[in-house]
């Protein structure tokens, strides 16, 4: 019975740590965009269903009610650099790559096995999940086959730097 609950732990952890994990992700893209520019942006964590907003100056953050796995930051491209958007890109998988290294070292520091363990290895998991999609170059569509086509990180860098 205690491996079950385990398991469930370590499940629930995982699961709980890539919506987190979302919103640290492109927390990290709203502070690159922040710092990058003087514009107003959006950080948003999942794609479809009712919203939850608020502000924060600059900063306007929402929350979907469904598909909490994806996140966005919009800012207007169009008015700066392709330096400033790279470095804007690259704010999410450097916060995400932090959270690995961080809940990653947490987990080294605890005895395997143990619940806080369990909870560190879930949360370690799940930001190098994030952290992988969003390196790796793809297109993907967060709200079925018709939706709009979102750009990995590692995709929307290559696309502006190869001029596409």
């Amino acid at each position: 019975m205690l491996l079950i609950g385990k398991f469930a732990c370590l499940l629930g952890c995982y699961l709980g740590g890539i919506v987190g994990g979302v919103f640290l992700h492109e927390l990290g893209h709203a502070l690159a965009a922040l710092v990058a520019t003087r514009q107003r942006l959006e950080l948003e964590v999942g794609s479809a269903g009712g919203r939850w907003s608020f502000s924060l100056g600059r900063l306007w953050i929402s929350a979907r009610s469904r598909g909490l796995f994806y996140g966005v930051t919009r800012y207007d491209r169009g008015s700066v650099s392709r330096m400033r958007q790279t470095l804007v890109a690259l704010g999410g998988p450097l916060a995400s790559l932090a959270a690995c290294l961080g809940f990653g070292w947490l987990t080294t520091q605890e005895v395997v096995g143990s619940w806080a363990w369990i909870v560190f290895l879930g949360l370690t998991v799940a930001n190098f999940r994030i952290l992988i999609v969003a390196v790796w170059p793809m297109e993907y569509r967060p709200n079925g086959p018709d939706g709009e086509v979102w750009l990995s990180d590692g995709l929307d860098v290559w696309r502006m730097w190869r001029g596409k």
